[in-house]
């Protein structure tokens, strides 16, 4: 299970009794994963880097690398998005958490349902504040 930056960064700056009692939770089932992308977006949660990795081994969080075919599937989607009208030109992070989650089969740990839902249908999303305690 890939976790959206949008949960971790909840976790690190609020630490959320009920999120962390529902990670524990899913960690029962999934192991836990987040790539370079999620790392650089909850970087500014952390004042030194030490801190971070320390975070992540304290939860069981491990990086996963991108690989070629995943980077591949998010220039897709990503292009898939242009054709809908849209203005921007940069890739979107989710493109690549989207891609590499759905590569690998992986569900997506948000709170932030819809733009993954519309390009990567396939990839079960889930809310862990929707999670049974």
């Amino acid at each position: 299970m890939i976790l959206d930056s949008n949960v971790l960064i909840a976790l690190f700056q609020q630490e959320q009794a009920d999120l962390l009692e529902r990670l524990g939770m899913l960690k029962q089932s999934h192991d836990l994963f987040i790539n370079l992308v999620i790392y650089a977006e909850v970087a500014p949660s952390f004042t030194h880097q030490d801190d971070l990795r320390e975070a992540l081994i304290a939860l069981d969080i491990a990086i996963a690398p991108f690989t070629e075919s995943e980077a591949y599937r998010a220039g897709q989607a990503f292009a898939d998005y242009r054709r809908r009208g849209t203005e921007r030109t940069t890739i979107l992070p989710d493109f690549l958490i989207g891609a590499q989650a759905a590569m690998r089969g992986w569900p997506i740990l948000t709170r932030d349902r819809k733009g993954f839902a519309s390009y990567f249908p396939e990839v079960l999303l889930i809310d862990p504040l929707k999670v049974e305690p």
